[in-house]
């Protein structure tokens, strides 16, 4: 495996790829600006060439600029072959695109991160949150019964009681209790 260093460009020397398909729009380049500003230039720029041709990170460069970066982060990927940089751009650019979130783990982050705002980051929480919905709905279906099981303090028992009491009147609803 080739080792990679990092080494600082200045901006003015970066030279975008000519043939870049990946499309980077206003709003994108925006939630990439909200992103390093949060959480810092994390991620260098692949490079190749003694041009310093961009493979991948135009669109974080774009973001540096409105930033006011004057050099960034970069590694160099100059032990490609011709054809197998141009091949890379595209291969790294879609390398994202084939899968999704795994809807359970992230349901899960989402729940402990609430205060956090993503839509900064073109994150659309709310749906995501209505999609775990309309799923867990659809799973339910098949199922015939949930079980719910309530801790509460015994000196609590009196405001649960009423509740209890209306949930009882629902056909096919069994109540156990228990005491420790």
């Amino acid at each position: 495996m080739e080792e990679l260093r990092i080494e600082y460009i200045a901006i003015d020397k970066l030279t975008p790829y000519k043939n870049n398909t990946k499309v980077h729009t206003d709003k994108q380049i925006e939630h990439i600006v909200n992103s390093i500003v949060k959480f810092g230039f994390n991620d260098p720029l692949g490079i190749y060439g003694n041009n310093n041709i961009v493979l991948e990170g135009n669109g974080r460069i774009e973001a540096a600029r409105r930033l006011g970066f004057t050099e960034l982060p970069c590694v160099r990927l100059d032990h490609l072959s011709a054809n197998d940089m141009r091949a890379y751009v595209i291969a790294h650019n879609s390398l994202n695109l084939e899968t999704g979130f795994d809807d359970g783990a992230l349901y899960a982050e989402l729940k402990e991160l609430q205060d956090f705002d993503f839509e900064n980051f073109g994150l659309d929480v709310d749906k995501y949150l209505r999609t775990f919905v309309r799923v867990q709905k659809r799973l339910l279906k098949q199922l015939r019964y949930v079980h719910y099981l309530i801790s509460a303090p015994i000196n609590s028992n009196d405001k649960l009681l009423p509740l209890i009491t209306s949930m009882q009147q629902i056909s096919e609803v069994e109540i156990e209790s228990t005491t420790n």
